[in-house]
């Protein structure tokens, strides 16, 4: 899920009228397409050629948002999901964050069970500290998004790596995703592999 330096894309953020919006309005790109929204928000482009340098502390938003959905291993892209219990394997490199209701939630995407000791020993955050888990479910939960307001006829920003739920209609309008957060059912510690 890392971004690599050859795959960024230049864009050009704009306001649109939307009938469907709260305000009328709402953030878009100047030349978008359908695709460029999922769950109420506007997406970061990101190309997925693998193309120049990794950039390791970058995410690849279109890798990591297609790994939470479909629950695929960030290491190597296969199912992350153990075929003999049906649990979905996750190693992390902090604890998961917590709603108001005490549901647990993360934006790093799944680690199949082959993987993590090989991602353990590549990640220096997880060399630190790490934890595999278990999960029975994962679903779409929120973003982690940069956000803007507008002001006039522009757009000001307000904020970067802003989480906000899925509920949030109105910050979504506004809001550029760039990961997915996902909610985790019945979370389960492991040993790591």
């Amino acid at each position: 899920m890392t971004a690599y330096d050859g795959e960024d894309i230049t864009y050009q953020l704009a306001l649109v009228r939307s009938a469907e919006a709260t305000d009328g309005v709402r953030l878009s790109y100047a030349d978008p397409v359908d695709t460029d929204w999922m769950f109420g928000a506007l997406w970061h482009r990101h190309g997925m050629t693998r193309a120049g340098h990794p950039q390791w502390k970058l995410v690849n938003t279109p890798r990591q948002r297609r790994c939470m959905i479909r629950n695929l291993c960030q290491v190597c892209g296969k199912s992350a999901m153990d075929g003999d219990t049906g649990r979905i394997w996750w190693v992390m490199a902090e604890p998961p964050g917590k709603n108001v209701l005490g549901e647990e939630f993360t934006n790093t995407p799944p680690t199949c069970r082959a993987c993590i000791r090989l991602a353990c020993h590549l990640c220096p955050r997880l060399r630190e500290w790490a934890q595999a888990v278990t999960v029975g479910a994962a679903e779409p939960y929120g973003v982690v998004a940069d956000t803007f307001k507008p002001v006039g006829n522009r757009l000001v920003s307000v904020g970067t790596a802003t989480e906000m739920p899925l509920d949030a209609y109105h910050d979504l309008e506004y809001a550029l995703a760039k990961q997915l957060i996902v909610s985790l059912d019945d979370l389960r510690p492991e040993q790591i592999p």
